[in-house]
């Protein structure tokens, strides 16, 4: 029967055996560093030796698929858009959760709309004001065309009395009907005829009375009166005179030319009132139409505001999943949207995708636009499912690179592509991350050697080739590439052993009549004919005899002004092309890869 265990005991078992590992390791370590100072590594380090035995790899012959990798993210194929649709910019006050699966008629954005609402109220206030003024304006319009009609009737009927004063003054001859002129003519005349009898009527009475003054029949008085009646009746026979000539000489003249001139005013004033009221309808016309086009803008706005203020809520249109947008920001990133971001009119909030079809969206660099096109098949693997693959087909590659990229780095130019997936199943969804092998061609027998072995010199494509009396560099005819291996057209033969860097005391030549770079752009484009790849790090050095795509090697490496590089420079891009490169010969790390 065994014993068991005290808990001190338990301790002391697990302390002696912490103990046994940490020996363990320490014999580990012990032997390791004896076999590197064998194999002279750390003798290397230690005494101060610069240069490490540079391995190459044979040159390979058989197949080669060319392909080029680009990464991209899901999206569907067909998909509803939900957009904002209020003018200016809002804030987002509820969004539905990503992922959501919506039925239709569920609400799925609403926007601030306060601002909104306080105007249309002050609208309804304009639009009321607005109906005030029409009015106003209708009905003084319609008094105005009433008192036009006033004005007019008027001065047509004090035309009509002119002309009847006048052709009641002058009569009509033709019908024989005396006028007032004939009626003051005639009065005139009669009134010296009964002057004549009232003078002869004196004279004769004066005549009796000188009689029977002198037989005294008559008082001196009564015939001092005879005579006074006989100088009345001469003096009031020669004012009728006077007149009756005043009256034929002028009086008929004034009187026709003051009621002619009667019916011509008549007839001006006719004219001026019709002008007048012309113009005064005008304005009020022009006041009415004003009243209308303003309450009929008046509306509108109102119309405009209730629609805005109804497009705050966004309903689902159809049933579906709920996705995000991802709107480009001035970076080139994609911005997700949330409660309390501001987002502006026609941005697309979230998109409802349907059943039929996948996308991938993806970017391609500049390099290797000449490789790609529509057409092409495509091996697509999905991050959530790294053990499946499906195939697809480039649908659509852009011409003009995407702006994004220039602002998030000036030295890069992407373009857009679409890819479309031809198996794509239930369980994908929009926005996965995803990797895509677009397979331009499958090379059935080609030479060829890890991309990182090619070197630029002097404009020349060269390799470093390992021979029985050491390393010489061998000029070589580049054919296609893909991330890890470039196709060799002539130079070398199968079974060649090439290095994958240089020697340390390489130094490449310039390019004819090109500027040498300096240590800084050497330094970048070592890197980058390691493996880094950044577009740009060796521009001047790959325009020569490389395609687009290939791979740059360390062509363009200067150092100090005139393309001389110390010891210590050589040193340190020999360090970081082995620890690019990893120290494998045949695993093809360390070349150009994916910008």
């Amino acid at each position: 029967m065994e014993t068991p265990m005290t808990p001190t005991a338990n301790l002391r078992s697990s302390a002696v055996s912490r103990r046994g590992g940490a020996l363990t390791v320490i014999i580990v370590l012990v032997a390791l560093a004896a076999a590197a100072w064998q194999s002279g590594i750390l003798k290397a380090i230690f005494e101060g030796e610069t240069e490490v035995k540079i391995e190459g790899v044979p040159v390979r012959t058989g197949p080669l698929r060319i392909s080029e990798v680009v990464r991209g993210n899901l999206e569907a194929s067909d998909s509803v858009s939900l957009k904002c649709e209020i003018e200016g910019r809002s804030t987002i006050i509820f969004l539905a959760e990503e992922g959501t699966l919506l039925n239709e008629g569920d609400l799925v954005v609403e926007l601030d709309v306060s601002q909104l609402a306080d105007e249309l109220v002050a609208q309804e206030i304009e639009v009321k004001n607005a109906e005030a003024a029409f009015t106003k304006a209708r009905e003084q319009y319609d008094i105005q065309v009433i008192q036009n009609e006033s004005d007019v009737a008027a001065a047509e009927l004090a035309l009509e009395l002119a002309e009847l004063d006048l052709a009641k003054y002058t009569g009509n001859p033709e019908a024989n009907e005396p006028g007032e002129w004939d009626n003051e003519l005639a009065m005139g005349e009669e009134a010296v005829l009964l002057k004549e009898e009232e003078l002869a009527s004196a004279e004769n009475a004066l005549g009796w009375t000188v009689k029977l003054h002198a037989e005294d029949f008559k008082s001196k008085n009564e015939l001092v009166a005879k005579q006074y009646a006989k100088q009345r009746a001469e003096v009031q026979l020669g004012q009728a005179k006077r007149e009756l000539d005043l009256i034929v000489k002028y009086g008929n003249r004034r009187k026709l030319a003051e009621l002619q001139s009667d019916v011509d005013t008549r007839r001006r004033d006719i004219s001026k009132t019709e002008k007048q009221s012309s113009a005064k309808i005008a304005d009020f016309e022009a006041e009415r139409e004003s009243a209308s086009f303003k309450l009929v803008r008046e509306r509108e706005q109102l119309d405009e505001l209730k629609q805005q203020v109804g497009k705050s809520k966004i309903y689902a249109p159809e049933p579906g999943l709920l996705v995000y947008a991802r709107e480009k920001s001035r970076w080139g990133s994609g911005d997700t949207i949330e409660e309390g971001t501001e987002v502006r009119e026609r941005q697309e909030l979230c998109t409802i995708p349907r059943q039929g079809g996948m996308t991938v969206k993806a970017s391609i660099h500049e390099t290797k636009l000449k490789k790609i096109q529509a057409g092409l098949p495509c091996l697509v693997t999905v991050d959530a499912f790294p053990n499946r693959t499906f195939e697809g087909r480039v649908e659509f590659v852009a011409v003009m690179a995407d702006s994004g990229s220039w602002r998030s780095n000036p030295n890069q130019r992407l373009y857009k592509a679409d890819i479309s997936l031809l198996n794509p199943t239930l369980d994908m969804r929009p926005g996965m991350s995803c990797s895509v092998d677009i397979l331009v061609q499958d090379l059935e027998d080609a030479m060829y050697i890890p991309r990182q072995c090619v070197f630029l010199d002097g404009g020349k494509t060269i390799v470093f080739k390992r021979t029985e009396g050491g390393v010489e560099s061998c000029e070589v005819e580049v054919g296609l590439d893909n991330t890890k291996w470039v196709a060799i057209n002539s130079g070398l033969t199968e079974g060649d052993v090439v290095l994958l860097a240089p020697p340390a005391n390489f130094e490449p030549a310039p390019v004819p009549d090109a500027p040498a770079p300096n240590m800084e752009a050497g330094v970048a484009a070592a890197g980058s004919a390691a493996g880094g790849g950044k577009p740009g790090a060796s521009a001047s050095s790959t325009r020569g005899k490389m395609p687009a795509g290939q791979p740059t090697g360390s062509a363009g490496r200067g150092g100090k002004p005139g393309g001389t590089l110390t010891a210590e420079q050589r040193a340190e891009i020999a360090k970081r092309m082995r620890e690019r490169s990893g120290g494998s010969g045949g695993s093809g790390r360390g070349g150009s890869q994916d910008r």
